[in-house]
């Protein structure tokens, strides 16, 4: 069985207790108690499929340009290998630089880059790099967070 518990608030004790019908009895095998804390900010990523159809999630670094205008757009969740909590992307801005050096943002009000940002991405040649910034993110908490850049550099 599965079991989730959604505290009130943060930074306050939460009692977890089990117990045990036995026939008309009730009984209390245990009882403790826990620190609740805030979620960790997630990180934000590209998810798209590999050769095999195999998810592969990409948090910064070197792309092919195929994979980069072939995916929806950015997603985040905490994954630390114990806790894997995804949250819904809100919105996020994109950075591009032209041949002079000047920059070009873009803004995406979801999680989908938006056309304008797709055909930034498609001018773009080997080895020049594009920034997503600005990720804002809403977790189960329902807070929403501004979470990290990532530096995209296209392969």
């Amino acid at each position: 069985n599965l079991w989730e518990a959604k505290p009130v608030a943060a930074g306050r004790d939460a009692t977890v207790s089990i117990s045990a019908r036995t026939g008309s009895q009730v009984r209390q095998l245990a009882s403790k108690n826990f620190r609740v804390r805030s979620l960790p900010d997630p990180s934000p990523y590209i998810e798209y499929a590999d050769a095999n159809g195999n998810p592969v999630v990409f948090k910064g670094g070197n792309l092919a340009k195929a994979v980069l205008v072939n995916t929806q757009g950015i997603k985040a969740a905490i994954d630390d290998g114990i806790l894997n909590i995804p949250f819904r992307v809100t919105g996020f801005r994109t950075l591009f630089f032209d041949s002079m050096g000047n920059a070009i943002p873009e803004v995406s009000e979801g999680s989908r880059f938006s056309e304008r940002q797709k055909e930034q991405i498609r001018r773009l040649q080997r080895g020049k790099y594009f920034y997503i910034s600005g990720v804002k993110a809403i977790g189960p908490d329902g807070l929403e967070r501004e979470i990290a850049v990532i530096e995209v550099r296209v392969n």
